[in-house]
This record gives structure tokens, C-alpha cells and sequence, in this order.
């Protein structure tokens, strides 16, 4: 009579640093026992009479890809033996391949096993599961499960997949189909019911280690937060929240306990949860180090450029598939975790000590990242510890960071002092030659006051003048038109099929043929009096004051041929850009600038002219009506 009580196989858990050590140490010979198995013409029986160890099935198995999606039980049992691909491996990391994927292998000698025997799949994200047990060319059982099914159609209450074996056999064919858009591990084991037990006790032992420490982390940086009131602490408790929910997404724990009836919550759970922790990882790298636009503007923008594409990853997500969202989540993620290690390596190098542990915490995550990825691509083998590699990253990365919030503590009372013995030799200095001082304050204050006002007129990414500065030239220049009766021209400049571009290239290629074209067309128009601004988005603007329409439609004509003759080459991509050109042109007459938008907007219509006519030419208008 088999036991009664029923096996806890949440295999995938979070494992403490030390356990995972053991295991590492220990996984050349953790099946080092090898089944009694018997070779036929066919396949290589596996003996299930008796085994000390659970039973990696892939390596005795065929598999078979059903890229038709067509495939039935029955028609996969009259295909023939030569069209099955025989497993050479032990790999348990097929990649993704968004199809079925059927596998085979024999079962012999199941009644002459004194237990209840299991086939575990060792993986619970995996969106349809199904089993057949085969006798003599009869389907006597067969399982369909998955993660987009219902908790309830499993034969167990476990986050993993666990199917009985028929226990009155002696010799049974089993097909297993699997199928996912997200990565296709294939953990399969045929074990017994004493090892699933003892497996269940390891796991309670060291998740509830892992689980343990992440709550004294918490509990720990709660209480600190509540007493030093650092904005970087509370982002680094939502941070620990967000990695502890998705590694218990991860696990599947949260499709068994929180939303088993909900498979659509469990089909983007990962995704959720994981741009949350990268986002709050991003903002906490903000926090942490103190970036800034006035400190390192650089960063600082490519922080919010981070923040930006999580979201976008988020809201594409609805639309795009599943399959797709994961590639940019993963790919989002390793930029995330790069971007962690490289700004804490330069304020390290900047002399900023916390900032020593914080590159190490990142470094450390990124080591596990890239072995993850090197998993995902099949660029390594899979071994016990592969599904472990995030969880490893997450526990040894909050460990240090907690370290780093310690030593910035120490750090930032050193600097108080340090502070405070300044302050007392600047007041001395100061009661010795305090007019000399006063003047130099002034006119330090001076000159950053007039980086400021510059930094404040010009756009970060082109480095022309923003649109602020020019509606206020705008303005300027319209009077003195007026006044001076002059013609005065608007060019107004699009980028042809720049979204096409950007999504097509990246962002960073983007942005680079933004600056490029802003230095093109700088260097074609000379006078002191013309502005060249970025309007917004990819659109420039080019005012022109004392120009005719004529004199404004020759340059425009310049700078089209200029943008077709010139190459755009970055990491790789080379392209040809063409533009759009919209010129309006007009005599400001005084005492009547109620119109002066109206030369903006002419010029506006030219150019969407310009697009509808089929985009890389020059459309001007000439504004008739006294402005």
C-alpha cells in the first residue's frame, strides 16, 4: 500500500548561498547512480524496480517537434522511429522554440516497484502539459495540464508539474507534449514517492532560510528607513518587496496560492513582477548614489530613458507576444543590471566608498544574469543549480547592498565630521578676509549663474537651443521685424520616418541621428541672427529674420540635399536619412502681432504638405495677409 500523504515538489526554490554551494560541489555526482535500463530496437527501456535517486528521463528519451501544430496522441504513435530525434544529452534546456515538442521513452518493471512512482517536471511555467500513458498502442491515462489551464486540472497541489505513474503495469510507452512561448526547460525525472518526501523537506529547510533572511532584510532597512528618513532606504524596501514577489512568481508559488483560478494573472506574472523590480531597482540606483540633472546629467537621463522603456515593455506587453515581451524584458534587464554595475563602479573610481559594495552587489547579479542567459541560449549545459542562478543573484545582491547601506552610513557620519571641522576652518578664514572672500563667492556665483541660464536654453540631446528659447527669440525677432520692416522666414524641419527608425534600430541610434542632424543643419546655417532650435521631438526649427521666401527655400533646398548626400553610421547600422521641409515667410507689420503664431503654424502646414506629397522635399508658403 503506497503512503498516503502527498509530495511537496517545489523544486524551484530559493536557495541560501551555502546549500547552493554544497550543490554545486556535489551535482557531478548527484545521479551518479545510473538505472537498470534495457535496450531494445527502439528505445532504451528505463527499469523502474528499483533506484536510490530520482532519474534524469531525457537521455533515454526521443523528442519530435510538431511545427504543424496538428499533432494528436494517435498520430504521434504512427510516426516513425526514424522521423523521432534521439536525446545525445543530458541538456534539460531546449530554448524557445514555440512549438510542440513531444517526447517519448518506455517504462518496465513499474509493479515490481514497492512505491507509488512520479514522472516531475521540474518547471511551472510551461503553458500546456500533456501525458499519455501508453499500453500496448492503448492510451490507458492520459493528464492535460499547464499554466494556462486552471489550477485545478492538476492531479496535485504543487507548483510544479507531478504525474502518477499506473502502478499495475510492467511495461508502458509514455508520450509527454509540452508546449510555452517562453523559454522550453524541460527538467523530467521519474522518481519515487520517498524521494519527492525527502525533496519537500529540503526545500521547507532552505526556503524558509531564504525567506527568513529576506525578512530580517526587510524588517533590518525598515526600521533604519523609520529612523534616518533616507528617501534611497524606502525605495530599497519596494525593491526587496518586488525581488521577493518575483521570485515567488518564479517559483509558481503564487499561481498555486493567489490566483489559481486565474491562468491570465499567471501568463504575465513574471512580467509584471519583474519590471517592478527593475524598476524600483532603478529608481533605488537614483536614490542611492544621488543622480541627478545638476550632478550627472548624463545618467540621470539614461536612468529616466530605463524607467521609460520598463514601462513601454509593460504597456506592449497587452499587444505584442508573449514570446516577444520576454526577449525585451530579458533584454531591458541585462542593460538594468549593466547599468548597475557600471555607475557604481564610477563613483567608486569618483571616491564615493559605499559606492565599492554597491558595484560589487551589481557585479554579482550580473554574473548570474549572464549564466542565466547563457542557459537560455543553450550556450552552457543545464544542472541542478540552472533555476537557481536568478534567485542566487537576487539573495547575494541584497546582502551587499544592505553592506553598502551600512558603509554609506559610516561614510556620511565620517563626512559630517569632516563637515563640520571645514565649516569651522571656513569661518576663520573668512573673519581674516572675509571682503576678499565675498568677491570671489560673487563671482563664482556669477558664472554658475550663467551655466545655469545656458544649460537652461539648450536641449541635452542635440545641443541646440530648446523650445523655450525659441519662443522667446521668436518674439524678439517678429518685433524687431516689425520695427525694421523686414521679410521674416520659419523653416520647420521632420526627420522622415524616424519612429520606422527607432523601432527598427533602438533608441540609441535614434537619438544618435538626432544630434548628428542637429550638427548637420548647424553647420549650414551661419549667421549670427538665425536660430536653430529643437522644436520638439524630431522636428527642428530654423528662424530666419530679414529672408524672403526665396532666400528660406534655397537653404531648406541645402539642407535636403546636404541630408541625402550624408551617411548616418553608428555601432554597426549605417542609413541615409531624408527630410521634410515646411517654409513660411512674411513683412510683420507693427502694431499688429496678434498673427505672430500664424507665421509658425503656415509653415507647420508646408510641412505636413511636404509629408502627404511623399515626404523628403521643400514646401513653402508666403503669408500674404498683413501680420
Amino acid at each position: 500500500m503506497h503512503p498516503t500523504i502527498k509530495p511537496k515538489t517545489n523544486y524551484n526554490s530559493l536557495n541560501i548561498i551555502v546549500v547552493l554551494i554544497l550543490l554545486v560541489l556535489t551535482s557531478n555526482s548527484a545521479h551518479s547512480v545510473t538505472p537498470e535500463t534495457l535496450t531494445t530496437n527502439t528505445e532504451t527501456a528505463i527499469s523502474a524496480q528499483t533506484f536510490n535517486n530520482r532519474i534524469n528521463v531525457l537521455p533515454y528519451s526521443s523528442y519530435f517537434i510538431d511545427h504543424s501544430f496538428q499533432f494528436k496522441i494517435n498520430d504521434i504513435k504512427r510516426i516513425n522511429q526514424i522521423d523521432w530525434t534521439k536525446n545525445q544529452n543530458s541538456s534539460q534546456n531546449f530554448g524557445q522554440i514555440n512549438a510542440p515538442i513531444w517526447f517519448k521513452f518506455q517504462l518496465r518493471n513499474i509493479d515490481q516497484n514497492p512505491e507509488q512512482l512520479y514522472l516531475l517536471i521540474n518547471y511551472p511555467h510551461h503553458d500546456f502539459v500533456n501525458i499519455y500513458y501508453v499500453d500496448k498502442q492503448n492510451t490507458i491515462k492520459e493528464i492535460h495540464t499547464g499554466d494556462l489551464l486552471p489550477f485545478k486540472t492538476r492531479e496535485n497541489t504543487e507548483p510544479n508539474f507531478l504525474f502518477p505513474v499506473p502502478a499495475s503495469q510492467t511495461l508502458l510507452d509514455v508520450y509527454v507534449s509540452i508546449r510555452s512561448e517562453g523559454l522550453l526547460k524541460i527538467p523530467l525525472y521519474l522518481a519515487t514517492q520517498t524521494q519527492l518526501n525527502e525533496q519537500t523537506k529540503i526545500f521547507n529547510f532552505v526556503s524558509g532560510i531564504y525567506f527568513g533572511a529576506i525578512s530580517i532584510m526587510l524588517i533590518f532597512n525598515l526600521f533604519i528607513w523609520l529612523t534616518v528618513k533616507d528617501k534611497s532606504y524606502f525605495f530599497y524596501l519596494i525593491y526587496i518587496v518586488c525581488s521577493a514577489s518575483f521570485q515567488w512568481t518564479l517559483t509558481g508559488l503564487s499561481f498555486q496560492y493567489l490566483w489559481p483560478d486565474f491562468p491570465l494573472f499567471n501568463q504575465y506574472g513574471i512580467i509584471i513582477t519583474s519590471i517592478l523590480m527593475a524598476v524600483s531597482a532603478v529608481i533605488f540606483m537614483q536614490k542611492f548614489l544621488g543622480l541627478s540633472y545638476n550632478t550627472t546629467k548624463y545618467d540621470q537621463i539614461w536612468i529616466n530613458i530605463l524607467i521609460g522603456c520598463f514601462i513601454f515593455i509593460a504597456l506592449s506587453s497587452a499587444v505584442v507576444s508573449y514570446h516577444f515581451a520576454l526577449q525585451m524584458l530579458l533584454l531591458g534587464a541585462s542593460v538594468m543590471v549593466l547599468t548597475g554595475f557600471y555607475i557604481g563602479v564610477k563613483y567608486w573610481l569618483k571616491g564615493i566608498r559605499s559606492a565599492r559594495f554597491f558595484a560589487l552587489a551589481w557585479f554579482s547579479y550580473l554574473f548570474f544574469v549572464i549564466l542565466y542567459l547563457l542557459d537560455s541560449k543553450q550556450i552552457i549545459n543545464s544542472n541542478v543549480l540552472t533555476e537557481y542562478y536568478l534567485a542566487i543573484g537576487s539573495l547575494v545582491e541584497l546582502s551587499l547592498l544592505s553592506i553598502a547601506f551600512a558603509d554609506k552610513l559610516n561614510s556620511e557620519k565620517e563626512l559630517r565630521v569632516k563637515a563640520q571641522n571645514e565649516l569651522l576652518d571656513i569661518q576663520i578664514k573668512m573673519n581674516l578676509d572675509l571682503d576678499t572672500l565675498v568677491k570671489n563667492r560673487t563671482i563664482e556665483l556669477e558664472e554658475a549663474n550663467t551655466q545655469l541660464k545656458e544649460l537652461s536654453v539648450t536641449d541635452g540631446l542635440t545641443q541646440l537651443k530648446n523650445r523655450y528659447y525659441f519662443d522667446q527669440a521668436f518674439k524678439k525677432e517678429y518685433k524687431r521685424a516689425a520695427r525694421e520692416s523686414w521679410p521674416f522666414s520659419i523653416i520647420m524641419i521632420d526627420i522622415d520616418y524616424f519612429k520606422k527608425i527607432n523601432d527598427e534600430y533602438g533608441h540609441l541610434f535614434g537619438d544618435y541621428c538626432l544630434a548628428k542632424s542637429a550638427a548637420l543643419i548647424q553647420s549650414i546655417v551661419h549667421r549670427p541672427s538665425d536660430t536653430v532650435a529643437r522644436y520638439g521631438g524630431e522636428e527642428i526649427a530654423i528662424l530666419l529674420p530679414n529672408t524672403s521666401l526665396d532666400g528660406a527655400i534655397k537653404l531648406a533646398e541645402k539642407i535636403r540635399e546636404h541630408f541625402r548626400e550624408t551617411e548616418f553610421t553608428n555601432s554597426g547600422v549605417s542609413q541615409f536619412l531624408t527630410v521634410s521641409l515646411g517654409v513660411s515667410s512674411g513683412t510683420p507689420k507693427p502694431n499688429n502681432q496678434a498673427n505672430a503664431l500664424k507665421l509658425i503654424e503656415i509653415a507647420d502646414q508646408c510641412l505636413y504638405k511636404a509629408k502627404e506629397n511623399g515626404r523628403d522635399q521643400v514646401v513653402g508658403l508666403k503669408y500674404n495677409i498683413e501680420i
